[in-house]
């Protein structure tokens, strides 16, 4: 761990520096968080005793693998091969000191390590711009229908004597990524046996996270028109929270259809014959 801790801390730091004037990788911090959490929730699997043969070839050579990723990526300051290479190193080292076994119990974890894993810039300028649009689109059109004086010109909204930019935070793109990261946590936990069931709520995660994004910016826009610019920017301090509880409510909500949908089923299954 101390030596994970001196690979991993510069490279999170120089990441956090590289994207301290951005939104960028805003969503990372909460992802941190969650799989610190899942590393004490899980530390009783730790525990389990060492196979006579933990210390695989196949482990070492994915210690291998991460430490090449690490050193590219570091002399190169290609921060995805960088945050990338935890992958293979969590996996050859518990595979190393543990065991197959225990590499198959905590299986999660690699898994969730990817979410860690900063997208490419190029790849958030091609989400970004389709994103925006799309936004501003569904609050115009949704809007107007209201009888609301807005129009639309790209990103770019007039409502009354206003105009708001949809910038690269109302896109929804980050929280999109932090709850998927929350989604695949909830899902993991509640042991769902069927498949199915987990699908689906694996499946509501980004479409709840955009509506949730829609009634963010929609919010703005309304506080703007209705109380001013002043009440707009207050609002939108506060409207991020605001999104994040509209989301993980709809989340429970599809979680909550899900559980009655079992329960009728199983029902359904018990009533024959």
């Amino acid at each position: 761990m101390a030596g994970a801790g001196l690979l991993y801390v510069p490279a999170y730091s120089d990441l956090a520096t590289f994207n301290a004037h951005t939104e960028a990788a805003a969503q990372t911090p909460v992802c941190i968080a969650i799989w610190v959490w899942l590393l004490w929730h899980e530390r009783a699997r730790f525990l389990i005793p060492a196979e006579p043969a933990a210390s695989s070839p196949a482990g070492w050579i994915m210690i291998g693998v991460a430490a090449v990723m690490y050193a590219l990526g570091r002399s190169q300051v290609f921060y995805q091969l960088q945050i990338g290479s935890q992958v293979p190193f969590f996996v050859g080292t518990v595979w190393v000191l543990l065991g197959r076994r225990a590499l198959q119990a905590l299986w999660f974890l690699p898994v969730f390590l990817f979410l860690l894993i900063p997208v490419p810039g190029s790849l958030v300028n091609g989400v970004l711009v389709p994103l925006k649009k799309i936004v501003s689109t569904l609050v115009a059109n949704g809007l107007y229908l209201f009888g609301l004086p807005i129009a639309r010109d790209g990103v770019v909204l007039y409502i009354g004597r206003y105009q708001l930019l949809i910038a690269d935070a109302c896109s929804g793109l980050n929280s999109m990524i932090a709850l998927t990261a929350i989604g695949c946590l909830y899902v993991y936990l509640s042991r769902y046996k069927g498949w199915l069931a987990n699908a689906i709520l694996l499946g509501a995660v980004l479409p709840i996270a955009f509506i949730a994004n829609i009634v963010r910016v929609t919010g703005l826009v309304l506080t703007t028109y209705l109380w001013g610019e002043v009440a707009g920017q207050q609002f939108h301090d506060f409207a991020a929270f605001a999104e994040i509880v509209v989301a993980i409510g709809g989340f429970f909500l599809v979680d909550r259809l899900v559980q009655r949908w079992r329960g009728g089923v199983a029902v359904r299954a018990g009533a024959g014959p």
